[in-house]
């Protein structure tokens, strides 16, 4: 299973008994079906062709199995990217209610989902790198049509504004990074507060601490460069403040799935239209 998302189809016995990480926002779904599920002891009936969305630490179990359900949960990570979108997630109205906020769907059939989603994402052996885009893009098309149609002025961003600049503070100094620095008191020292404080700012704004931003910035740019330059491994684990070769292999492999070499070698299959990209 994947360590930062997950998505099954609720039609078969074992699909109910599944693990959601405490810290994951999860979107139940259901075309045709009353979908009911318990949280918090209470029993919660979504109707047909409905979005369920449910903030982290809303653990729930569903009753019983559905032909044509869906559960999606997704953990802060897989937006590492995409922060804007990210701060609108942690913020926005459908992940405020710890008993769930619903949703209507007028914008996406079930079987387009199944087709073009569900089974992609839950084939094995399909390349990492695709199926974590794929799901991002789909968990980012359904929140804002369901923003679109829920109340098409989309949430302002004037609420906790010193949080805000913290936090834009901490992403402009991790852009700014020529060696990268996986340290968080390393940037909480140059933006004069404590690695607490920091540690604050990033979950009220983006959800995740700021070790969990860091981490995400330094694969995306250790990505960026095996998927855009040669350069060899061992300069990039550099780069990226690692000492040894072998501590940047283990920490990519742990967050990513692969080795950077056999990533190195996906993404270039990926670019130059090879089938083994996705074998």
């Amino acid at each position: 299973m994947q360590k930062d998302w997950g998505i099954y189809r609720l039609k078969d016995a074992d699909d109910l008994d599944v693990s959601i990480h405490p810290l994951a926002y999860s979107i139940l779904y259901t075309a045709t079906d009353h979908l009911n599920i318990i949280i918090k002891d209470k029993s919660i009936s979504i109707d047909p062709e409905t979005f369920y969305f449910l903030p982290p630490k809303s653990s729930f179990s569903v009753i019983e199995k559905y032909k044509k359900a869906v559960l999606i949960w997704f953990k802060p990570e897989v937006f590492m990217d995409r922060l804007k979108f990210l701060y609108y997630i942690t913020n926005c109205f459908f992940f405020q209610n710890p008993l769930g906020v619903a949703a209507k769907n007028s914008f996406i059939p079930y079987k387009f989902i199944v087709k073009n989603y569900a089974r992609p994402l839950q084939t094995p052996g399909a390349n990492p790198l695709i199926k974590r885009n794929l799901l991002a893009n789909f968990i980012e098309f359904i929140l804002i049509r369901a923003q679109l149609d829920f109340d098409p002025g989309f949430e302002n961003g004037s609420k906790n504004v010193y949080d805000q600049e913290i936090a834009n503070k901490f992403s402009k100094l991790l852009d700014e990074q020529v060696t990268f620095n996986l340290v968080v008191s390393y940037y909480a020292d140059k933006l004069n507060i404590t690695k607490r404080r920091l540690d604050k700012a990033t979950q009220i704004i983006y959800g995740c601490s700021a070790k969990s931003l860091i981490t995400g910035r330094a694969l995306d740019k250790a990505k960026s460069m095996l998927r855009s330059t040669s350069i060899p491994v061992k300069n990039i684990s550099l780069e990226l403040g690692f000492s040894q070769e072998s501590n940047f292999n283990n920490f990519f492999k742990l967050h990513i799935g692969m080795t950077p070499m056999q990533y190195r070698i996906n993404a270039n299959a990926i670019i130059f239209g090879e089938n083994t990209a996705l074998s």
